[in-house]
């Protein structure tokens, strides 16, 4: 499902941003730790709040664009 509004699409944006800076800062502080155990907490913590709307897939995705691992549709 994707966003349909402005406001919608700053939602989602706005929380894959949150969810983005948590992860590099998890990163840096813990370098030795392996990365499969570091994001799932922190990924599931900022969905929650738009998961009634936006699917996990399609933040996850958001995040992506963020890095540049994916272009913007």
């Amino acid at each position: 499902m994707s966003p349909e509004s402005e406001a919608e699409r700053n939602a989602l944006r706005s929380a894959a941003r949150k969810c983005n800076a948590e992860l590099h800062e998890a990163i840096q502080a813990n370098p030795k730790t392996p990365f499969d155990h570091l994001p799932g907490p922190i990924i599931k913590k900022h969905h929650a709040p738009i998961a009634p709307r936006f699917s996990l897939p399609l933040f996850l995705w958001t995040i992506g664009v963020l890095n540049g691992q994916f272009e913007e549709r």
